[in-house]
Parts: C-alpha cells; sequence; structure tokens
C-alpha cells in the first residue's frame, strides 16, 4: 500500500512538474501567444458554462415569471451579445494566426533539444534497445502532438475549473444539499486515473512491437535494401515479423482491453446517471412536493448541475489525458536530461605530437567478451600506420576508442602523453578526419556532403578541390547542377543516386576539405576496384604529406605504403613492423598478404 501511494504522489507530481515543464518551453518560445491561448480557453469556456447556462437563462426565465422589465433584460443581452462577439474574435485571431505560429515555433524548439542531446549522447546508447523505446517515446510529445495537447489540456482545465468553482457557487446559494449531487462526478476523476494508468501499461507493452512494425515500414521503402528484398524472399520474412509483431499488439490489447471498458462503464456511470438523475428528482421533490422551489430556479438549478456533470467530465477526461501526455513528456525529460557517460576535460587540445594506446583492453557490455585486450602501440606525428587484420578482429572497435565515440574498459589512451579523457571532447575529435566502412551521404547537395556544414562563397572551391583530390570530380561535373547536385531521390525526383564507388569517393573527399591532424580510415576502399583503389592511395599520399594517417582494413594494398603495420588477431595485437620485417617474419601478416597477392594474380590470368 505504501509503494502504491508512493508511486501516485509521484505520478501527480509529475503531472506538475512535466505540464511546467513544457508551459515553460512555451513561455520561452511565445510568451504573448501562450497567454492569448489561454484567455481565449478560460474566456470561453466560463462564457458558455456560466454567462449562457446560467445567468442567460436565470434572466430570461425571470423576465416570465415577471420579476424583471424588458429594459433589464435586454441590458444583459447586449452585455452578452458583445461579450460572445469579443470571444469569438478572440478565437479567429487565436485559432487562425496565433496558434498555428505557436505550434511551429514550439515544436520547431523542442526538436531542437531532442536533436542537440541526441548529437552529445555517446554512440553506445544507439545500440541500446531500451534507450531506443526512450527516445522514440520522447519524440510524441511533437510526433503525435503531445505538445499542443498539454497547453491546450492545461488551459482547458483551468478554464473548466473555474467555471465549475462558479457553478458550485450558485448551486449551494440555492440549496446546500445539492452538492451531493456533485461529488459522484468527481470520483469520475479516480476511475479515470486508473484507466489511463491501464492504458499507459498498455502502450508501454505495445512499444517494442510498434517499433519492430515501424522498422519494417522504414526498410521496405529505404533504396538500401530494395535490392536484397527484391532478389531474395527476405520479404517473407519481413513480412511474417510484420504480421507477428500485429498479432502480438493484439494479444496486448486483448489483455488490458477488459478493464479499460470496465473502467470506462463506471465513470460513466457515476459520471452520468447519478448527478442528472439524482438532481432531476430532488429538484422536482423541491418543486412538487414542498413547493418551495420556482420554475425559474429548478430550470437553472437543472442546467447547472448538467453543466457540473460535464466540466467534472471534462475535468477528468483531460486530467486523465494530460497524465497520459506527461508521460510523453517524462520520457522527453529522462532524454533531455540524460547524461552521456563520454565527458570532456578542461585542457585544450595542442598540435599533435603522438597518440599511444597503453594496456588498453574494450568490452561493449560490462558482462561481455573482450573484443580488445591488453592492446599497446604508439604513433608518432607523420606516421602512416596501417591496421590490418581479419573481419571481427576489433580494427574497427579501434577506431571508435581513438575518437572517443567509446571509452576503453581497461587501461589508457594518451594524447601527446595525457589521458584523452583529460581534453575537450569536440576540440579533441575535431583533430581528426574519418572515413567509416559504413559510410552513407545525407539527401543534401553534394557540396554539402563534402563540407558537412553551410556551402558559402569563400569554402565552394574546397569542395571543388577535395572532390578532384578523391578522383570524382569528373562525375560530377557531368550532372546537370555539378557540385550543387542533390544527392539522392529522398526529397527531389531529380536528385542523383551515385554508385558504391562514387559515394564512397564523394566520403573520402571529406577528409580533404577540412584541416586535421590525423586521419582515421575505415576500410576506405571497399567499394573501389584495384584500380581506382590505387588511385585513391595515391591521392591520400598526396593529400596528406605531413599528417598522420591511420588505416584500416583487411585489404593490404595500403599496408605497402605504410611507415607501420598492426596486425590484429581475436582481438589481440599479434604482429607489429614494417611490410618487409613481417613478410621476412613470415607469420600471420605474411600469410595473409601472400593469399591476397595469390587472389589478385589468378583474376590476372583469368581477365587475360
Amino acid at each position: 500500500m505504501k509503494k502504491e501511494r508512493t508511486k501516485k504522489i509521484k505520478q501527480k507530481a509529475h503531472i506538475l512538474k512535466n505540464t511546467a515543464f513544457m508551459l515553460g518551453c512555451a513561455f520561452k518560445c511565445a510568451p504573448l501567444s501562450l497567454l492569448i491561448i489561454y484567455f481565449s480557453y478560460i474566456a470561453e469556456n466560463v462564457y458558455y458554462s456560466v454567462v449562457i447556462n446560467v445567468i442567460f437563462l436565470e434572466t430570461a426565465l425571470s423576465i416570465i415569471e415577471g420579476n424583471g422589465t424588458f429594459t433589464d433584460f435586454a441590458i444583459r443581452m447586449g452585455l452578452i451579445v458583445l461579450g460572445k462577439l469579443l470571444i469569438d474574435l478572440i478565437g479567429y485571431v487565436d485559432v487562425y494566426t496565433v496558434r498555428i505560429k505557436f505550434e511551429i515555433k514550439c515544436e520547431s524548439y523542442i526538436n531542437s533539444l531532442i536533436f542537440k542531446k541526441a548529437q552529445q549522447v555517446e554512440l553506445g546508447c544507439y545500440e541500446d534497445p531500451d534507450f531506443f523505446d526512450k527516445y522514440n517515446r520522447a519524440t510524441w510529445v511533437v510526433d503525435k502532438g503531445g505538445f499542443k495537447r498539454i497547453i491546450e489540456g492545461s488551459a482547458w482545465t483551468i478554464g473548466s475549473l473555474i467555471s465549475f468553482i462558479f457553478l458550485v457557487i450558485y448551486l449551494i446559494s440555492i440549496d446546500p444539499f445539492l452538492l451531493v449531487f456533485i461529488v459522484c462526478p468527481v470520483v469520475v476523476i479516480a476511475f479515470r486515473v486508473i484507466k489511463n494508468n491501464v492504458e499507459l501499461e498498455k502502450e508501454k507493452d505495445m512499444t517494442p512491437f510498434e517499433r519492430q512494425k515501424d522498422y519494417i515500414r522504414r526498410t521496405i521503402l529505404l533504396k538500401d535494401f530494395a535490392k536484397e528484398i527484391k532478389t531474395t524472399n527476405i520479404f517473407v520474412v519481413m513480412d511474417r515479423r510484420f504480421r507477428s509483431a500485429i498479432k502480438k499488439n493484439i494479444e496486448v490489447i486483448k489483455k488490458y482491453g477488459w478493464k479499460i471498458a470496465l473502467l470506462e462503464c463506471i465513470s460513466d456511470y457515476f459520471g452520468e446517471i447519478i448527478p442528472v438523475a439524482g438532481g432531476l428528482i430532488y429538484g422536482c421533490y423541491r418543486l412538487i412536493v414542498l413547493e418551495n422551489l420556482p420554475i425559474s430556479e429548478f430550470s437553472v438549478l437543472i442546467s447547472a448541475i448538467t453543466t457540473c456533470r460535464n466540466k467534472l467530465n471534462h475535468l477528468a477526461h483531460y486530467f486523465a489525458m494530460q497524465q497520459k501526455h506527461c508521460l510523453w513528456v517524462q520520457n522527453l525529460r529522462d532524454f533531455l536530461e540524460y547524461e552521456p557517460k563520454i565527458q570532456g576535460g578542461g585542457f585544450d587540445v595542442d598540435d599533435f605530437q603522438s597518440l599511444e594506446f597503453r594496456n588498453v583492453s574494450f568490452r561493449y557490455k560490462e558482462d561481455g567478451k573482450d573484443i580488445l585486450k591488453n592492446i599497446s602501440f604508439k604513433i608518432e606525428k607523420g606516421q602512416t600506420v596501417a591496421v590490418v587484420g581479419h573481419n571481427g578482429a576489433g580494427k574497427t572497435t579501434l577506431s571508435k576508442l581513438l575518437m572517443r565515440l567509446y571509452d576503453v574498459t581497461e587501461g589508457e589512451i594518451l594524447y601527446n602523453g595525457r589521458n584523452i579523457k583529460d581534453y575537450e571532447l569536440l576540440a579533441y575529435r575535431e583533430k581528426f578526419a574519418s572515413v567509416f566502412q559504413d559510410y552513407r551521404v545525407f539527401a543534401m547537395t553534394v557540396s554539402e556532403n563534402v563540407l558537412t556544414e553551410e556551402v558559402t562563397e569563400e569554402n565552394a572551391d574546397i569542395a571543388v578541390n577535395a572532390l578532384k583530390m578523391a578522383g570524382v570530380y569528373e562525375k560530377i561535373s557531368g550532372l546537370a547542377n555539378k557540385e550543387n547536385t542533390l544527392l539522392t531521390k529522398e526529397f527531389d525526383s531529380e536528385g542523383v543516386l551515385l554508385s558504391g564507388g562514387e559515394t564512397q569517393k564523394v566520403t573520402i573527399s571529406r577528409l580533404f576539405a577540412r584541416d586535421f591532424d590525423i586521419a582515421v580510415l575505415d576500410e576506405p576502399s571497399s567499394a573501389l576496384d584495384p584500380v581506382a583503389e590505387s588511385k585513391m592511395y595515391d591521392a591520400l599520399i598526396s593529400g596528406t604529406k605531413g599528417k598522420t594517417v591511420i588505416y584500416i582494413s583487411h585489404r593490404l594494398s595500403s599496408a605497402t605504403r605504410s611507415d607501420k603495420i598492426l596486425v590484429f588477431s581475436k582481438g589481440e595485437l599479434s604482429e607489429v613492423g614494417t611490410h618487409e620485417e613481417l613478410m621476412s617474419k613470415g607469420g600471420e601478416y605474411a600469410e595473409m598478404f601472400t593469399l591476397q597477392a595469390s587472389g589478385y594474380k589468378e583474376v590476372g590470368e583469368d581477365e587475360e
């Protein structure tokens, strides 16, 4: 019981805190618009609930009973009509101008917070399903209109509460006993909250299956997977997974459906039947039996009780909805308040002199196996280093550790003799230029993809030169808009789809477009043929003179051009040396190189 009570207190606190958080965001975006929206909702609520349903009705019936003059009636009606015009005017201004801009500004602000945090969180978060579920639920605030609903819901709730207070005061002035019939709808709030908690549990249980459905929907529409889907039976597997996710969701709905239906039935009973029927019977008793209630007061009484019932039902509904939407906000706040595990230090980053791995071990999970085991080596300024080994040897993990996309589990990485954790994070990463094996281009222009920033008159030539150095400008210059051509057809049917090799060259050109101390190239030639690969390495050697370059590859073309070769095997550093030293040693590297060389020789003979 104590735990349940604590949970309820926390839920109430979350509603207040999360609503306050959203209101704070809204006030930062558009304070005047927020005040107009609130005034519009409150004024409209009070006008229809109190002025029309009570004051207008009471005035009209009093005139009929001879308790006032037509002049009094005309004056009151004039004020009521004037009030209606003002409220409509405010409502039109709100709906057609204020609210649209307000929603756009607020959604833009929330999205900017989400994007900024997404950029800060460490790479491991994107490989954590629980984190991904939270991230998806955080975006619901914008994607499902949660921001708008919370603001409007809170404004409507305040308006309903003010109206309800006025109506209760009026009913008490007629007969305090009428409060009995107002208590019953209050019970509705409790049942609505319980019902809402059940619905929240239902949505939580459905989230993994909804994510699976979303993944399949996205994958089927992506070009990257189109060939595999059309030429294999993987679509059958995906379709089966999609149907399975739907089936699982149906099971979840069945599990919670009867509870939700029962709670809704009880809510309707207490919220609709008891107050209206009870109030009507009591009013009739006073009117007919006791004969101490005028017909005008009887009519207004029934109207006031019905309006009170409606207000309480609205309050119950909006309170329950606020609770639901505030859970989305809680997910958003959890996401925004997440403190990245990889934090920068306070030291400035000097020009690069050396990089050292000292007894480094790494595992992705605390209880997982070591991907790298007790690795130690040192790279000096200006060296070209090849990191080679079979797939799964830990080469790519090494590149992620170099740029602090992950932190080491044991040991340390030293930059100029100091632990890289001591340096300001972004400044440290700016020392690197990287090309990853899972390279991607964005649905932007070629120049924007190369520069990875806004294109200006000052930097436009840098993109062109970088494309030339990467050996892809001849292709780009033949396009309709040259380097201003939009890549992919995501947003424009005139967008261009480059081949795999051309795409990789565009991503390599990013390296030539920026100033850096260390270049990290992870499988930079994976999509290139041997001739293009050789030209690319020539361009890299020419474009990185005086720089430190780290090639990571299972293809050994880069190794023969390197000052040092690091050979990885099953997460361990098995050999270190130059090409000549390792070949004379006759170890694992010599075996790999001989096998690859013979493969190229056989291909050459077949082509002859």
